[in-house]
C-alpha cells in the first residue's frame, strides 16, 4: 500500500534509534526512502534489511560540511524527516560547541540546502521536551510556556525551531515540528 504523503522522503540521521524504525515504517508502506547519515551515532545494520530494496538509498554524509549536501542531489523529496543531531544531553555540560555545531549548524545548512534547491518540501524536525526545562505541570501541553531550556542540548533544538520556523515562513514551505520525550533504545532487545 503506498502511502500519498510520504512517496519521496529524505531522513537526515536515518539510521539512529528513531531514524530507522522511522525509515522501516516509511519503506514498508513503499515510499521512496534516501537516508543521509554520517553514521556517528547511528549504524547500517538497522536499516540493513532495505540496504538492496530499490526504494532506498543510503547516503554517507555529514550536514556540518555542505559540500556533502550535494551528494542528495537535485532530488525533489516532498518530505524531509529531520532526525539528525547529537543525541547526548550530557555532553553540553563538557563541550558545548558540540550541541551549537552539530545540531544549529548542521540544521542551517541543511535548510540552506533546501532554499537553494527550490523543492520546498515538508520539514518534520525532531525537538525535544528539554526546550521546556523544568515545567511547572506534566504531562506538558505543546503551548506551555515560557521555554526555559536548561541544558545547551535544550537550547540548540529550541533554536533550530526558530530557525525552522522562520525559514518555512520566509520561504514558504510547511515545517512541522515535534517535541519528543524519554526515548531510549534497548541494548538488551535489539532491533529485529
Amino acid at each position: 500500500m503506498k502511502t500519498k504523503n510520504f512517496e519521496r522522503a529524505l531522513v537526515t540521521g536515518g539510521v539512529g534509534f528513531i531514524g530507522s524504525h522511522l525509515v522501516d515504517a516509511l519503506i514498508t508502506r513503499e515510499a521512496k526512502v534516501s537516508v543521509f547519515d554520517n553514521l556517528t551515532a547511528g549504524t547500517l545494520q538497522n536499516v540493513k534489511p532495505w540496504l538492496n530494496n530499490p526504494n532506498f538509498t543510503f547516503i554517507k554524509g555529514d550536514l556540518l560540511n555542505p559540500a556533502d549536501l550535494t551528494n542528495i542531489g537535485k532530488n525533489s523529496f516532498e518530505t524531509v524527516f529531520h532526525l539528525a543531531a547529537n543525541p547526548e544531553v550530557g555532553v553540553g555540560s563538557t563541550n558545548p560547541n558540540i550541541h551549537f555545531q552539530q545540531n544549529l549548524v548542521a540544521t542551517q545548512n541543511l535548510l540552506e540546502h533546501i532554499r537553494k534547491s527550490q523543492s520546498n518540501p515538508k520539514i518534520i524536525f525532531a525537538s525535544t521536551s528539554t526546550v521546556y526545562g523544568e515545567p511547572a505541570k506534566i504531562p506538558t501541553a505543546e503551548d506551555y510556556a515560557p521555554l526555559k531550556p536548561i541544558s545547551t542540548y535544550g537550547a540548540s533544538k529550541l533554536a533550530c525551531e526558530a530557525l525552522i520556523s522562520a525559514y518555512a515562513y520566509t520561504y514558504n514551505f510547511k515545517a512541522i515540528i515535534i517535541r519528543l520525550a524519554n526515548m531510549a533504545s534497548s541494548t538488551t532487545s535489539p532491533k529485529n
